[in-house]
């Protein structure tokens, strides 16, 4: 109960000590809108930075961004099609004891312009109904600014992905405010088609230019497309070998309706050094070094050499990687690795390579197959309960799906995994044993400073051959920092002599809520629940174990400083009632 309090202690003094602000600042203690029926409060709110303040997230009233506030709420009606909305009175009220100000706005949102008609003029190369089933602008809609925004862009990229390149389509809107009306006619002059006389690559000095070009989408002769242009400059900036990449279009001036595409570049430098170091409640003090060449003789092939070290853990590592494997989009990863780990009731020393061929199917999916062949070595085995593999084969193919904004701290997005491994081992006798692991997260924006996040972990393994035991380091195990935060590191599940052994099956769920309180400090309560369990009958025998807890985030250059205080509310067999960790990087 100590930790607890000393942990909330903690907690609130680092807030306070953050949101300290200009003495002379008034805190906003309301804001109230009315006069609107079309659009909520609350929508309109998030086109303001002037609010109201809220526990835990307090917010100060400036006059000039006020003042401007005024002004975009009355952009943001007209944008929408409410041609005649207006703030038709405000007041702000000051409370110079509390230093506060409440503040109040009447809005008169005025009737809506509706589009009535819309028509092309100019087109030859596509047809009326091409373009008008191609923009989102119909009649009948609100006169929506954005919506004609995009519409003439959308006609613009039509023009540019087949070659016309100097097409221009302007957007002529005619108002009739005594009926609320809209007529847009989008006139549009065509100009010349262009194709592609030459390539032109500069800047290049390391790199090889067929690394350039196996990496653009279109060739000389073709019409020009500024699709493929702009995926042409996505691929370049992928390898990660360029600082820059510019790809535009320029005149030839014996030829009018050519264009030479020239590709600006700028490489970054290859060799990287990096060192690092860090410290966590369970591995303590860590060091990382890498050395590493990711242009290695101007191919984008990727060398390098890394080690970690810590309480817990030894690690050396060499690696390759090929991007372009025989001239094909296959990503291939070669890795010889020796290391040692002290896990809770024994030691590993394991040493052997990797080779891993992986294929990108669109954007955010991946599939991967991988061969891994290791030599094991256990020392300081505790448990009895022990299946020893000195030679392990392991044949891996693994999905995944990735559209996270940000891997490292996700606001928004989904990931998804799904691997099995067919893994042989010798021993006695020649074993195999098949495993598969689902791993999905969720991440979700609730309110403008509060993310919804869920993660959830399923693995089970069968056994083929004589034996039926499954090496200590290959089975599951949870509890700990990343899993169920109220135990400690892989106590959830079977237990021989004080110490885990593992299971065949495992589920683990964690969902958490992570506010935003001040600037770079969030706070995050979550609840963790799971188990492992040796064989499929013992599932309804043991129940899951939960732990719920509070945590402080703290973003930093370096990464997410993170704190966790996971409460156990139901111990057993002598657990303590919660636990505390401090590390880098969120839980999931």
């Amino acid at each position: 109960m100590r930790k607890v309090t000393i942990f909330i202690i903690l907690m609130l003094a680092i807030f306070n000590f953050l949101i300290a602000r200009d003495k002379d600042a008034y805190k906003i203690e309301s804001f109230t809108i009315e006069g609107n029926e079309v659009y909520s409060s609350r929508t309109l709110k998030k086109v303001l930075v002037t609010r109201a303040s809220h526990f835990l997230n307090p917010a100060y009233f400036y006059h000039a961004v006020f003042e401007q506030d005024m002004k975009n709420l009355t952009l943001f009606y007209h944008q929408n099609g409410y041609l005649e909305a207006k703030v038709v009175d405000h007041s702000i009220d000051e409370d110079h004891e509390k230093k506060t100000v409440s503040i109040f706005i009447q809005i008169y949102e005025g009737p809506p312009t509706h589009i009535s008609e819309v028509a092309i003029f100019g087109n030859s190369v596509f047809t009326d109904d091409n373009i008008l089933s191609s923009i989102a602008v119909r009649s009948g809609q609100l006169l929506n600014q954005k919506r004609i925004q995009d519409a003439t862009y959308k006609i613009l990229s039509m023009y540019g992905n087949h070659g016309y390149l100097d097409a221009e389509a302007i957007p002529d809107i005619k108002v009739n405010k005594e009926i609320n009306k809209a007529i847009i006619d989008f006139q549009i002059t065509e100009n010349d088609q262009f194709r592609i006389h030459d390539i032109t690559i500069q800047g290049l000095d390391i790199t090889k230019k067929r690394v350039v070009l196996r990496n653009i989408t279109f060739r000389p002769g073709e019409i020009v497309n500024y699709s493929k242009i702009l995926k042409s400059q996505q691929n370049l900036y992928l390898t990660s070998i360029f600082e820059s990449v510019f790809i535009r279009p320029v005149a030839v001036d014996s030829l009018p309706t050519r264009k030479d595409i020239l590709i600006e570049i700028q490489e970054k430098i290859p060799g990287e050094f990096n060192l690092g170091a860090g410290y966590g409640s369970f591995d303590k003090f860590r060091v990382f070094s890498e050395l590493v060449n990711n242009n290695f003789r101007g191919t984008a092939q990727k060398i390098g050499i890394n080690g970690k070290l810590s309480s817990i853990t030894k690690k050396a590592e060499v690696a390759f990687t090929e991007p372009w494997t025989f001239g094909i989009k296959l990503k291939t990863d070669l890795n010889i690795f020796t290391s040692y780990n002290k896990e809770p009731g024994y030691s590993i020393t394991q040493w052997g390579g990797k080779i891993s061929v992986g294929k990108k199917l669109s954007v955010p999916s991946n599939v991967l197959i991988s061969y891994m062949y290791e030599r094991v070595q256990y020392k300081d085995v505790v448990a009895d309960d022990i299946a020893y593999a000195p030679n392990l084969n392991t044949v891996s193919l693994s999905y995944t799906f990735d559209n996270r904004d940000n891997i490292f701290n996700t606001t928004k997005g989904v990931y998804f995994s799904c691997d099995n491994d067919v893994v042989i081992s010798y021993h006695d006798t020649e074993d195999i044993f098949d495993r598969i692991i689902i791993n999905a997260k969720s991440f979700m924006p609730i309110w403008e400073s509060t993310i919804f996040a869920l993660s959830t972990q399923i693995g089970f393994m069968k056994v083929f051959g004589n034996d039926t035991s499954i090496p200590l380091n290959e089975r599951f195990y949870t509890g700990g920092p990343n899993s169920i935060r109220g135990f400690g590191y892989r106590k959830v599940g079977p237990i021989s002599k004080n110490v885990p052994v593992g299971g065949r099956y495992k589920l683990v769920g964690n969902l958490e809520v992570r506010q935003r309180l001040y600037k770079a400090l969030s706070g995050v309560v979550f609840f963790d629940f799971g188990n492992v369990w040796s064989y499929l009958e013992d599932i309804p025998k043991q129940s899951l174990r939960s732990s719920p807890g509070i945590g402080l985030r703290l973003a930093t250059p370096i990464g997410v400083v993170r704190c966790d205080y996971g409460f156990n509310w139901l111990p057993q067999n002598g657990e303590p009632n919660g636990k505390f960790y401090f590390s880098l990087g969120q839980a999931f």
